[in-house]
């Protein structure tokens, strides 16, 4: 009765799937449709720019917990990249990339979620779940808890090193692989001749598996696109990239 009464009071300030009963399980792309509209609707306003959330706790019902849990590392990642890309389109400052964390909430039932955001300096941030407010629903979009916006470090750029060589990511797209052509130049026959490329937004870097033979692998596990963190591994055949950032 608790959450109904929630429910009638909060109908008209709340759009779109929040505001309805879900009979379904989640499905990814509703997930970051509102991940999105969480990010626009939490924005901040500073003299020159727009900052936006960083971190976002996603809480789903047990069941789609469960479900999303056989592949949650590659969700998240696609996701982050999402916020990024959207981050980017709109003008939006991130002070690192976005990073999203799925919890199981008892209260919730199949198809129901809940988003909460905050921003917080650091490329991983440790997120741990915070305490579930009594009445928790599916048309609450939990509070952010906001902190100031931190000033952003002098400009970067990124690049992948392989023994003494040093391959600076300056352009919006670098493919790596055996071909001639390609920017980064791999000597290694387990590598396809356009084996990977790099995708840069802004200050995001996106990893891509151009439909290679041996696949790209990301600090050990294999990745379709990923976002890239200071220090990751790229493993290409029988290659291994580090990812860095350095001044410009």
């Amino acid at each position: 009765m608790v959450f109904r009464k929630i429910e009638k009071k909060l109908e008209k300030a709340v759009e779109g799937t929040f505001g309805r009963t879900f009979k379904a399980s989640v499905q990814p792309v509703e997930l970051a449709h509102k991940l999105a509209k969480e990010m626009g609707d939490n924005k901040t306003v500073s003299v020159s720019r727009v900052y936006v959330p960083n971190v976002y706790e996603v809480y789903l019902s047990p069941a789609d917990h469960e479900h999303f849990r056989t592949f949650e590392s590659e969700l998240t990642r696609e996701l982050s990249a999402y916020l990024a890309a959207h981050a980017q389109r709109e003008g939006w400052t991130l002070v690192s990339p976005p990073f999203i964390e799925l919890y199981a909430d008892d209260a919730l039932h199949l198809g129901e979620f809940g988003i909460a955001t905050r921003t917080e300096a650091g490329s991983q941030p440790a997120v741990q779940p915070p305490a579930q407010p009594a009445g928790f629903s599916q048309t609450v979009v939990m509070p952010s808890a906001q902190t100031p916006p931190v000033p952003q470090p002098g400009p970067t750029v990124g690049a992948l090193i392989m023994g003494q060589d040093v391959h600076e990511l300056a352009g919006e797209v670098t493919t790596i692989g055996r071909s001639r052509r390609c920017e980064v130049v791999l000597s290694d026959p387990n590598t396809s001749r356009q084996h990977a490329e790099v995708r840069r937004q802004g200050d995001v870097y996106t990893l891509v598996d151009l439909d290679s033979t041996n696949g790209v692998y990301l600090n050990g596990r294999q990745v379709r696109t990923a976002i890239l963190q200071e220090g990751d591994v790229i493993e290409l055949g029988a290659t291994r990239l580090r990812f860095e950032r350095h001044p410009c």
